[in-house]
């Protein structure tokens, strides 16, 4: 079982969303930003604009299962944050996991080696 690096501080994530990168799909918004390690630091949130806490806690559990999926094949050396969008409250788990392998390929953060 491979333990996930979290951003945790407040500070990581206002540097991720200020400097990164940031790709978006229609459930799901990814920034990102070099950490310069040879692992990836991750996050994720839900504004108060997706729906009430248990709406915002259910989608952060599954993007972190989706996460978990991908995180194998995803290139080292970034701070991502993962960010649910407005409209993503009832998106299922193959929504996120299909959002989020679009944004990923189209950050090219992919190995080559698959």
């Amino acid at each position: 079982m491979v333990v996930l690096q979290k951003l945790k501080k407040n500070y990581e994530f206002k540097k991720v969303y200020g400097e990164g990168r940031y790709y978006a799909d229609k459930y799901l918004v990814m920034y990102l930003i070099k950490n310069h390690s040879n692992l990836n630091k991750v996050g994720f949130s839900a504004s108060k604009k997706v729906g009430k806490s248990v709406t915002r806690n259910r989608l952060k559990r599954l993007m972190k299962e989706c996460y978990r999926g991908l995180n194998g094949r995803i290139k080292t050396g970034y701070d991502i944050v993962f960010t649910a969008r407005a409209g993503s409250a009832d998106a299922t788990y193959k929504h996120i996991e299909s959002n989020m392998a679009a944004v990923v390929k189209r950050a090219k953060l992919l190995r080559e080696d698959e």
